[in-house]
């Protein structure tokens, strides 16, 4: 009988306990569960949205290439910033990417209304676009007919990489009589110690050039990227070089509203000169100081001068280089001024590129992708999350 009680009262407890347990325990496994089927759902959207992002074209095929753009444009349809002249998956456009660059000054894409053309009424994104690896120039310099140059090859962590193999390519300019001579040399591969340190060499066919830039083509485990320096400081404030597809554009550094502001120099383009990835040069524009373009740096529209050269977007262009002549309206003294630019500064080097919301870590996805944008590879990066209501 007693035995009988006992196994009432340890019935009943362990019944209480499991009622207790089941309480306790089954709303936080619920709610894991939830977490993870929100979560999971969260990164089935990014995926989908990154898709779109990266293996559309948009509609129209050629929106990144309009001119003029408009930051809300009614003509785009659809968002997409593949390439329509490459048909293999993850190759961009360069010139849709740059309507991502807030401050363009030929107009950028607006993220409202990127967002509304993604369907991302409810959800905020960022999208990067990172270097495989980093390459820091610690020095440049020329002795007679030989540039020599040192640089520093990391992992994006800080890591050295050591046996990376280096190419560079030397463009530089020599004054004869009155014409500049664009000339350029290239040497390699030179490799990174186990510091990641390199030091190398480029012999040029001209001594003490007068103006030069440094190319460097740094590939890691079959992945390339671009780095571009320049020995000397050029006078930059001349314009802001823009290129759309095939159409080379000068703007003005001054803001819109100021820009009737009367320039201090008459200034004319004697030469053009674009360095192609393939590592030529092509001579797009030469002309003698009474048949040179005129570029006039303070009045009239935001853009100052434009010329479209066919072929020029199959060309890759990695480096532009401008020769000016400008007369000093005051002294009335003229003088050559050199300007060298990458052609797409905002996506070849070394700098992370970012577009878009803030990440919020703690309730956000990441998912990422190899592209390929003129022809170097990067890693894109798209982060999404549940925008609260």
């Amino acid at each position: 009988m007693v035995n009988a009680v006992y196994d009432h009262i340890i019935a009943i407890l362990i019944i209480g306990v499991m009622f207790v347990s089941a309480v306790v325990i089954l709303p936080t496994m619920s709610f894991t569960n939830i977490q993870a089927v929100n979560q999971q759902q969260l990164r089935n959207t990014a995926l989908n949205v990154f898709n779109a992002m990266l293996l559309d074209t948009g509609e129209p095929i050629d929106w990144g290439s309009w001119r003029p753009f408009y930051m809300n444009d009614p003509r785009v349809n659809r968002f997409g910033l593949a390439s329509a002249q490459d048909t293999t998956f993850y190759v961009l456009d360069p010139d849709k990417v740059q309507r991502l660059v807030v401050g363009n000054p030929l107009n950028y894409c607006d993220y409202n209304r990127v967002r509304d053309l993604l369907g991302l009424k409810d959800y905020g994104f960022c999208l990067r676009i990172i270097p495989p690896f980093n390459v820091t120039f610690k020095s440049i310099s020329v002795a007679s007919n030989v540039l020599n140059y040192e640089a520093d090859v990391h992992y994006l962590d800080g890591t050295p990489i050591p046996n990376a193999e280096i190419y560079a390519t030397a463009v530089y300019t020599k004054t004869q009589g009155n014409d500049l001579i664009f000339n350029v040399s290239q040497s390699g591969p030179f490799k990174s110690n186990s510091l990641g340190k390199c030091i190398g060499t480029v012999p040029l066919e001209v001594t003490d050039p007068d103006y030069y830039t440094v190319t460097l083509k740094v590939t890691v485990a079959d992945v390339a990227t671009l780095v571009v320096t320049s020995g000397q400081e050029f006078n930059n404030t001349i314009a802001r070089i823009n290129l759309v597809y095939d159409t080379i554009v000068l703007t003005s550094w001054k803001d819109p509203p100021n820009y009737n502001v009367p320039p201090n120099d008459a200034i004319w383009i004697l030469d053009v000169v674009a360095f192609g990835s393939e590592g030529r040069l092509w001579h797009l524009l030469h002309k003698d100081k009474k048949g040179s373009s005129d570029f006039n740096s303070g009045s009239g529209n935001f853009e100052r001068w434009n010329q479209t050269f066919s072929g020029l977007h199959g060309f890759q262009p990695v480096i532009l280089i401008f020769n000016f002549w400008a007369v000093d309206q005051v002294t009335g003294h003229g003088r050559s001024q050199v300007l060298i630019v990458t052609a797409y500064p905002n996506l070849l080097g070394t700098n992370i590129f970012e577009y878009g919301g803030d990440p919020k870590s703690s309730d956000s996805v990441k998912i990422q992708r190899s592209v390929i944008i003129s022809g170097m590879t990067y890693t894109a990066e798209l982060w999404l999350w549940k925008e609260s209501t």
